[in-house]
């Protein structure tokens, strides 16, 4: 019996092929967090901006003034400056300001959340779209 050699007929010249997917992968999830992240804050801006109108600002006399929308942040770092692999958060910054303006401005926050919804509402939000955007993590490897 002769023997026959199989030929392979995969192309290994493609782009999964050439890029190493991990990395291609955690590159397209810092990207996608990132947007996550910035898309958040402007979502949770807006409703709390919106809303502004209603609500008086903080009374604490050295807090006078501050209203939460203008601490939001969409970040993938924590606050020591460390990057997050696959972690985004939208959440209240109080960094720079005194004790007493952090704790007004955190009690502000909590109560608009439990009135509002506002985070929850934003992270329903994009967690429907996260569908969507799981096709972006693949992109330039499949």
């Amino acid at each position: 019996m002769a023997r026959r050699k199989i030929a392979s007929t995969i192309d290994v010249s493609g782009p999964f092929f050439t890029n190493d997917p991990r990395k291609t992968f955690r590159q397209n999830a810092r990207v996608m967090l990132a947007a996550i992240a910035a898309e958040g804050e402007a979502d949770v801006k807006v409703q709390l901006v919106s809303a502004q109108g209603v609500r008086s600002p903080l009374r604490y006399p050295t807090a006078r003034g501050i209203r939460v929308s203008d601490h939001v942040v969409g970040r993938v770092k924590s606050l020591s400056g460390k990057p997050w692999q696959v972690t985004a958060v939208v959440s209240v910054n109080a960094s720079g300001a005194s004790t007493r303006q952090a704790i007004g401005l955190m009690a502000a926050a909590s109560y608009i959340e439990r009135r509002n919804h506002v985070f929850r509402r934003t992270t329903s939000r994009l967690r429907k779209a996260k569908k969507l955007n799981a096709a972006e993590l693949l992109k330039g490897i499949a």
